[in-house]
């Protein structure tokens, strides 16, 4: 027989109810049971089902923030935790992009610099063809000592605007044809021997010709010195030709050189930045998917989260107005 507990106003009384239970042999044995046991019903301090919902809750609350940050930033890797082993991979690909990028820059500006000798040396063997009209001019008897003093002034014209063009191509302050500057090393690559090397020489009319009849010296003002200027086997100005023009030569190869270098570098930087994208750009669509269904969760967590308080309170309610029979 069970002891009948009536009209208890107190909410503690229904912490522990007594019970008398009777054995088979008719000896009482009193036992102690919790109301939660009795009715099956826990309105004690710990509501699982409560606690169920805040953890869903708290879930579904992670899940929102992460992909409320990932649209907002448009990355998936915004700290170390979301992925560590993607973000030190992303952060060597990040170096080796910056790094290519820096190698373009010097192979552009290498190209540019060949860019300008091969059109000084272009304009200096326009120059030149036109100082060997002059001198067959001078060479031959139809023409008088007049016509020859006009053909040396002009001479002297294009001598004196080869000197300028070679003293005109600079490159950071220092000419390139002149003798200033001798040679660059291009880092070509992101190894420390990754380099390429420009060779320049000096097309001065002071330079340009055989030792002995340098284009400086010529002169055609007689048929003497035309002729001199024209000879088979000195070629005076045959040979400066042949300097310009294997110089621009060298230069134009050269320039194909850096130019393939610069294809490739722009390559891998396309690649390494694909790569890095990879890992640490965000899937909007995927992410906008987790934003929706995150806030599902989040709404069905609170539902159930009031569902289970407000059972246990309608429960106590129910059990201080009525009593327990």
């Amino acid at each position: 027989m069970q002891k009948r507990v009536k009209n208890v106003k107190n909410p503690k009384v229904f912490q522990v109810a007594v019970s008398v239970i009777y054995d088979f042999s008719g000896n009482k044995k009193p036992t102690t049971k919790s109301l939660g046991e009795i009715m099956a019903t826990r309105i004690g301090s710990y509501n699982e089902d409560a606690f169920n919902a805040v953890k869903a809750m708290t879930k579904a609350n992670a899940a929102v923030t992460k992909a409320s940050e990932r649209i907002s930033s448009g990355l998936r890797v915004n700290n170390a935790a979301d992925d560590p082993a993607g973000l030190a991979l992303a952060t060597k690909l990040q170096a080796q992009v910056s790094s290519n990028s820096k190698v373009m820059d010097n192979l552009y500006q290498a190209v540019a610099v060949t860019q300008i000798v091969d059109d000084s040396l272009s304009q200096i063997n326009d120059l030149l063809t036109n100082m060997k009209t002059l001198a067959l001019s001078s060479a031959t008897s139809t023409v008088d000592i007049t016509q020859r003093a006009i053909n040396q002034e002009q001479f002297d014209d294009y001598r004196t605007a080869i000197d300028s063009i070679a003293n005109s191509a600079l490159w950071n302050g220092s000419s390139l044809l002149n003798g200033d500057t001798s040679s660059m090393t291009i880092h070509s690559g992101t190894g420390s021997t990754d380099t390429t090397t420009l060779s320049f020489e000096s097309v001065l009319s002071t330079v340009l010709g055989p030792a002995g009849s340098r284009l400086s010296t010529l002169d055609i003002s007689t048929q003497a010195g035309a002729l001199a200027a024209i000879d088979d086997t000195t070629a005076p100005i045959d040979t400066a030709m042949d300097s310009v023009s294997s110089l621009q030569g060298y230069i134009g190869a050269k320039q194909n050189i850096l130019e393939i270098q610069s294809a490739v570098a722009s390559n891998r930087m396309t690649i390494q930045s694909q790569a890095m994208g990879n890992i640490m750009d965000a899937d909007l669509a995927a992410e906008t998917a987790n934003l929706a269904a995150g806030q599902i969760q989040q709404e069905a967590a609170t539902a159930m989260l009031t569902q289970a308080t407000s059972m246990n309170k309608s429960l106590v309610s129910y059990l201080l107005n009525s009593g327990w029979n």
